[in-house]
């Protein structure tokens, strides 16, 4: 079994603070980690590897500065990573993705399973695997909490309102993975040294794909239109009321017409 996990990376949001008088963002430190929901996407598919023989790919889920994302993976257990890159990838959205990865799933000779996250924690999205499931032609199964595979099956549970659900889907099938459903397993120490040391067969798994040798460059337009940032105007502070009811009611009234007036 072929099992292909797509992962990405978000900026630690404790190195931002958003200044909301100036109407900006301010990056104080850098740095990156993997997304929540995507963790657990590839918890999913290491439990699946550990309970059945399964090959564990994994690919980006957009342009990626660097690949300490995928080498992150191979270190926790993945058995393959695939850096995409390509001048036309910078301003690739999901759309573009969905039809890169695509190609890219069937120069891999197919898959079984696909997983990744449900949403992104930075901009809340959750198209990619809606998208990457239209471009294959494959069914989609979405916020799972827990998968259980056979040989040609998968059951999923979900949840449903204030309870689970258990669906059952043919493979080969697309699952989003909710965010907070598995607690992800830490990369082990060793095969992370020398995969960065580029030492052992854990360094060899890493391959470096071009874009353009999977598809042309007008499938890499994006449709996403950035605008730029907004923020909401500066919260004001209340007044607190004391007094008796009659009192609270008519200061209450008082900060109610002064609101209408402005």
């Amino acid at each position: 079994m072929r099992v292909i996990v797509v992962l990405g990376h978000v900026l630690d949001p404790r190195g931002i603070a958003v200044n909301r008088r100036a109407g900006r963002v301010f990056i104080n430190r850098r740095e990156y980690i993997l997304q929540p929901a995507d963790r657990c996407a590839l918890e999913a598919a290491l439990r699946i590897k550990d309970e059945m023989p399964a090959e564990v790919v994994v690919l980006p889920r957009s342009p990626l500065p660097d690949d300490d994302v995928l080498r992150q993976a191979l270190a926790t257990g993945a058995d393959r990573a695939v850096y995409l890159a390509g001048d036309g990838l910078a301003a690739a959205d999901d759309a573009a993705m969905a039809r890169l990865l695509a190609a890219a799933v069937e120069r891999l000779g197919g898959a079984d399973l696909i997983l990744t996250g449900a949403t992104t924690l930075d901009t809340g999205q959750g198209q990619l695997g809606l998208r990457l499931a239209e471009a294959l032609g494959w069914p989609h199964v979405a916020d799972a909490w827990a998968l259980k595979t056979s040989d040609d099956r998968l059951e999923v549970v979900r949840q449903e309102g204030a309870g689970y659900a258990v669906l059952e889907a043919a493979l080969p099938v697309m699952v989003t993975v909710a965010p907070g459903a598995l607690e992800p397993r830490y990369p082990d120490g060793a095969r992370l040294i020398n995969i960065y040391r580029g030492q052992g067969e854990v360094a060899a798994a890493l391959e470096t794909w071009d874009a353009a040798d999977l598809v042309d460059a007008d499938a890499l337009q994006p449709l996403l239109e950035r605008r730029g940032q907004e923020f909401p105007p500066e919260r004001e502070r209340g007044v607190r009321a004391s007094g008796g009811l009659e009192e609270m009611a008519r200061s209450a009234a008082d900060a109610l017409r002064r609101q209408v007036r402005v």
